[in-house]
């Protein structure tokens, strides 16, 4: 799962267009964190998915499954075009 879960991230971060530094601070967490996270050495907690989906939506950025069961298979990230 976690392994699924690293390129989401990773993806997500780069569409928003922010360094791990940006994105950690927005999010409230340390860039070590990212960093893990990013690299599936670590996992989000099941809060921090849901931070993560919701930061995401506010940007117009949908992460389908982020909340859910990432081992269903691959998780899509695509903009929102309004």
């Amino acid at each position: 799962m976690v392994d699924r879960l690293a390129p989401v991230i990773r993806d997500l971060r780069s569409k928003l267009g922010l360094t791990q530094e940006e994105f950690a601070h927005a999010l409230g967490i340390t860039v070590s964190t990212v960093n893990r996270w990013e690299k599936g050495h670590s996992m989000p907690s099941k809060l921090a998915r849901a931070s993560l989906s919701r930061f995401a939506g506010r940007r117009g950025v949908a992460v389908e499954s982020l909340l859910g069961d990432v081992d269903a298979g691959v998780v899509p990230i695509s903009s929102s075009t309004n």
